[in-house]
């Protein structure tokens, strides 16, 4: 089996975020990782996207963020936001 690796200093930058959700990293079981400014019932309304864990970047005009993660299913996501309690 072979390996391969990234370098991610060369990777070309992804675009800003936007309203729609971009997506970073999915594989077979769904979204992984995205990111955007759109809000959290956004990424709830579509079923069958988004993997269960899947992380969710929200882009806010601040300068600031909110991480929301998948405690659901792909098939019914629900995006809890990740707070530091």
């Amino acid at each position: 089996m072979s390996v391969e690796f990234f370098r991610h200093e060369a990777m070309i930058p992804s675009p800003a975020a936007v309203a729609a959700v971009r997506n970073m990293w999915e594989t077979e079981d769904g979204v992984l990782l995205c990111y955007g400014t759109a809000a959290n019932t956004v990424l709830e309304a579509v079923d069958d996207t988004y993997a269960s864990g899947c992380i969710y970047i929200k882009s806010l005009t601040a300068g600031t963020g909110v991480v929301y993660i998948n405690v659901g299913t792909k098939a019914s996501p629900d995006f809890n936001a990740i707070t530091n309690s």
